[in-house]
C-alpha cells in the first residue's frame, strides 16, 4: 500500500485562509448569520473582503443580546508517523487484555453507538460495512427528512463539510479510527476492532483533513441528537472555543463521553493548551500515545493535570480506505482505542454514564514510570481490569517477588484491626506454580467481586521472626527467608488508627497461610466474619475519605470502635454496634451518629430505639443526620443500589425501615429529616453536586447543638442561606407544617 501523510487535528488560524468567520451567542438573530444546527442560540457570520474584524466584533458585543463572540479557525490533523510495512498482529489488544474483557460481554449484550467525528469513514470497507449504523427511521434517496431530525436522508450518518448525507472517508483517517473502534471481528478477514458489540456513526466534518469549528460543533450536536453514547474526537488544536466547549458540554448532559486525543506536537498540555482533549470536564478524557513498552512515543503530547492517562498508539494495525490495512501511529489511534473500550464496557454495563466511565478508566490504569508527572493518572489503560470494574470483579494482587534483595518494610501495629481468632479465608484457588507468591484479597458482595483496598499485610513464619508489610497495590520483595519453608502465615491489619474493629471484647485478626511457590486467591464472602470484617471496614473508610476531602477531620477528636457482632443495631457514646457489615446504610448510620456527636451538631446522645416508633425532636434529627450522612457516604461505594432516592420515603419507599407518610408526618419522622438535610446538599437524586454544598453545610452547623429540624433551618438562615430556598425543602419534606 502507498504511504500516506496522514494527520491527527491540528486548530490553528490561518491567515492564508480566504475569509474571516465568526462564532456568535446571541439571543436573537444577527443579520446574514446564519443558526448553528443543533447549537441553541450560537451562529455564524462571514465578515465580507475587507472588513474591520477587531469593529466588528466590537460593534456586537455592545448588543445587548450578545453574549460572546469569538473567530472561528479552521482545524487540520497533523502529521503522524506512518509504518514502512504492517504489523504483524495487534498487539494493543493482547496488551489491553481485550480478548479476555469480551468473555465478560453477555451472549445478548447490546450494541453500542459509537460517533466517528473525523475525516468520513468508508461505509464499503469489507471490515466495517457490517457495523456502520443504519438510521432507521431514515428512507434513503427519497429526498425526505422521514425522521425528522432536520437532515434529509441521513441513512448513514452526515456531512457536515458539504451539508450533505455522504459521509464517505477522503483521507484515511477516519476509517483507521473506527476500524480500531469496532472492524468486524470472527470475519475471518483482517482485523479484529476492540467493541465487538458496536455499531459506527460517521460523521464528516473535514475536507482533506482540513475543516471548520462550526462543523466540528454541528457534529457534536447531530451525535448527541442520534443517540451516541461515546464521541470519538481524535483531533485537537491550539486555540480555545468557547462554542466547541459548550457543544461538549450539551454531551455531557446527555451522558456521551467524549475522548480526545492529546497532540502529536512533542508538547506538555498544562503549557501549550491542545483543545478539545484540554477541557477538563465530568465527561471528557484525553489520551496520550504509547509504544508497546509503555514508553511515552516521541511525538506525543502530555500534560500532569490536563492529560488523562496513555494508550497504545504506535503502529496500530487497521483499516485503511479502498478495502486495504495500514499501521498507523498517533494519539489520534491512542483516542480509538480508548473508545473502543468504553464501547466494549458500555456492552457490558449499558447503564453506565459518561462520568462513570472515566472514573472507572482512572481507577483501574497500570502505573507505568513513563507518565510519573506527564499524565492525571500516571498510567496506561487496561481494558480487562476496566471491564472487572465496570462489572465488580476487581481483584486487588499484592505481588511477591522473589527476589533476596528486598526484605524492607514498615512494621505496622495492629492498633485498629486487632488479633484474636483465626479466621480462615471462604475459598482458596489454587494457579500454576509461579516466582513467589501473589496475593489476592477479594470480598464478594451480592454475587460479584469487590476489591479488599487499604489493608496492610504482615507475612511472618513464627520461628524466625522475619516479617515484612506489603502494602495494597504496591509490591513487595518478599522470597527468603520466608518461602525456604513450605508455609507461612499472612496477617491482615486496617491501617486507619481512627476506627476500629472489636468482636465484644476479645481481638480480631485474620490469618491466612501461605503456601510457597503457588498463586492462590482468597475470597470473603459476606456473610462469614472476615467478609463482614472488612465490609465494615470499607463503609467506614469511604466515610472518612469523603469528610476529609470535604470539610477534614479537625473535629474528630476521639476513636470510634465498631463493635461486632452486636445484638443490635443502635450506637452509644463512640462505639457503633452493628450486625452485618454488608449493609452499607447501617454501617454508615451507625458511624454518622458517632461524627455528627463529635462534631457537636445536635443534643442527643445515643441509646437504643425502634425502627417504627415517633421520636423526639432531639432523637428524629439524630436519626435523621445519620441517615442522610449514610446515604452520602454511599455514593461513593460500588453498590448499584447505593443512591440516596431508595434512603428516603417521598423518593421510593421501598425500604422496610421507612415509616408510611401518616405515621410521625412531622419533624418527629427520621426520615423526612434525612430528606432536609440531603435536599440542603444535593435537590438532585444522584447526589451529583452534594460535596461542596456539604461542606457549607458542615461548616453552619459544627457545633449548633440543634435540638430539632427546625432550629438547624433558623441557624442557616442566620448563617446567609437563601430563605426562600430553605422555605422551598421544608414545605417538600414537611408539607403542610
Amino acid at each position: 500500500m502507498k504511504l500516506l501523510t496522514l494527520l491527527s487535528l491540528l486548530l490553528v488560524s490561518n491567515p492564508a485562509i480566504a475569509g474571516t468567520r465568526l462564532l456568535i451567542k446571541s439571543a436573537k438573530p444577527i443579520p446574514g448569520a446564519r443558526m448553528i444546527t443543533g447549537s441553541g442560540n450560537w451562529q455564524a457570520l462571514e465578515l465580507e473582503a475587507g472588513a474591520n474584524k477587531a469593529d466588528r466584533v466590537a460593534t456586537l458585543l455592545s448588543a445587548p443580546d450578545v453574549e460572546w463572540v469569538e473567530e472561528d479557525r479552521q482545524i487540520r490533523v497533523d502529521p503522524v508517523l506512518p509504518n514502512d510495512a504492517q504489523a504483524s498482529k495487534q498487539w494493543a489488544l493482547t496488551r489491553l487484555g481485550v480478548f479476555e474483557a469480551w468473555k465478560l460481554v453477555p451472549p445478548h449484550a447490546p450494541e453500542i453507538l459509537v460517533a466517528v467525528i473525523d475525516t468520513g469513514v468508508e461505509a464499503s470497507h469489507p471490515d466495517l460495512r457490517e457495523v456502520m449504523y443504519v438510521n432507521p427511521g431514515e428512507i434513503p434517496g427519497n429526498g425526505r427528512d422521514d425522521d425528522g431530525n432536520g437532515f434529509v436522508d441521513d441513512a448513514r450518518g452526515w456531512n457536515f463539510e458539504a451539508d450533505d448525507s455522504d459521509a464517505s472517508d477522503d483521507f484515511h483517517h477516519g476509517t483507521h479510527v473506527a476500524g480500531i473502534i469496532g472492524a468486524k471481528s470472527d470475519n475471518r478477514i483482517g482485523i479484529s476492532g476492540i467493541a465487538p458489540r458496536v455499531r459506527i456513526l460517521p460523521i464528516r466534518w473535514m475536507k482533506k483533513g482540513l475543516g471548520w469549528g462550526e462543523d466540528a460543533i454541528e457534529s457534536i450536536h447531530y451525535a448527541v441528537k442520534m443517540g451516541a453514547r461515546v464521541i470519538n474526537a481524535s483531533w485537537g488544536g491550539i486555540g480555545y472555543s468557547k462554542a466547541l466547549e459548550e457543544a461538549i458540554r450539551e454531551a455531557e448532559k446527555k451522558g456521551v463521553l467524549f475522548v480526545s486525543s492529546a497532540g502529536n506536537g512533542k508538547a506538555d498540555n498544562d503549557v501549550k493548551p491542545h483543545h478539545p482533549a484540554n477541557l477538563v470536564l465530568s465527561n471528557t478524557l484525553s489520551v496520550a500515545s504509547l509504544d508497546e513498552v509503555d514508553q511515552l512515543e516521541k511525538y506525543s503530547n502530555y500534560g500532569k493535570t490536563k492529560v488523562d492517562f496513555g494508550a497504545p498508539g504506535k503502529e496500530i494495525l487497521s483499516t485503511m480506505m479502498s478495502g486495504n490495512y495500514g499501521s498507523l501511529s498517533g494519539t489520534s489511534m491512542a483516542a480509538a482505542v480508548v473508545s473502543g473500550s468504553a464501547a466494549l464496557i458500555l456492552s457490558a454495563r449499558p447503564d453506565l454514564k459518561a462520568q462513570d466511565l472515566k472514573r472507572i478508566f482512572s481507577e483501574t490504569v497500570v502505573i507505568v514510570p513513563a507518565l510519573q508527572a506527564k499524565t492525571r493518572t500516571g498510567g496506561r489503560i487496561d481494558t480487562l481490569r476496566a471491564m472487572r470494574a465496570a462489572l465488580g470483579r476487581v481483584r486487588l494482587e499484592t505481588r511477591i517477588d522473589a527476589d533476596d534483595t528486598d526484605l524492607s518494610g514498615e512494621s505496622l501495629l495492629p492498633e485498629s484491626f486487632t488479633g484474636g481468632e483465626a479466621i480462615r479465608p471462604d475459598r482458596v484457588e489454587e494457579g500454576a506454580g509461579v516466582s513467589g507468591l501473589s496475593l489476592k484479597i477479594v470480598r464478594k458482595v451480592k454475587g460479584l467481586d469487590v476489591p479488599v483496598e487499604g489493608v496492610t499485610f504482615r507475612a511472618q513464619t513464627g520461628s524466625t521472626g522475619s516479617s515484612v508489610v506489603l502494602r495494597s497495590g504496591t509490591d513487595g520483595g518478599i522470597r527468603s527467608p520466608l518461602c525456604d519453608r513450605e508455609s507461612f502465615t499472612v496477617t491482615a491489619y486496617l491501617e486507619n488508627p481512627r476506627f476500629r474493629i472489636v468482636s465484644g471484647n476479645a481481638p480480631y485478626e485474620l490469618v491466612l497461610k501461605i503456601r510457597c511457590g503457588v498463586e492462590q486467591r482468597f475470597v470473603f464472602d459476606e456473610a462469614t466474619p472476615a467478609g463482614q470484617a472488612i465490609g465494615i471496614w470499607q463503609t467506614a473508610a469511604a466515610g472518612e475519605r469523603k469528610l476529609a476531602e470535604s470539610v477534614g477531620l479537625q473535629f474528630w477528636k476521639r476513636t470510634i470502635d465498631f463493635e461486632w457482632p452486636a445484638k443490635g443495631d443502635y450506637y452509644s457514646m463512640d462505639r457503633v454496634r452493628i450486625t452485618r457489615g454488608d449493609h452499607w446504610d447501617v454501617v454508615g448510620h451507625e458511624m454518622g451518629h458517632a461524627i455528627y456527636d463529635q462534631a457537636g451538631i445536635g443534643v442527643f446522645g445515643g441509646g437504643q430505639h425502634y425502627i417504627d416508633q415517633c421520636y423526639t425532636e432531639a432523637m428524629a434529627i439524630s436519626e435523621g443526620w445519620a441517615s442522610f450522612y449514610s446515604a452520602w457516604v454511599a455514593l461513593s461505594l460500588a453498590d448499584p443500589d447505593a443512591r440516596f432516592e431508595y434512603m428516603v420515603p417521598r423518593r421510593a419507599p421501598i425500604r422496610i425501615e421507612n415509616i408510611p407518610a401518616d405515621v410521625c408526618g412531622k419533624q418527629t419522622n427520621e426520615w423526612r429529616a434525612a430528606g432536609f438535610f440531603w435536599d440542603l446538599v444535593d435537590l438532585h437524586e444522584d447526589g451529583e453536586g452534594e460535596v461542596a454544598p456539604f461542606a457549607r453545610l458542615w461548616t453552619d452547623t459544627l457545633g449548633a447543638r440543634a435540638s430539632s429540624v427546625g432550629k438547624v433551618k433558623a441557624r442557616l438562615i442566620q448563617k446567609g442561606w437563601s430563605p426562600e430556598r430553605l422555605e422551598t425543602i421544608w414545605k417538600l419534606n414537611f408539607p403542610g407544617e
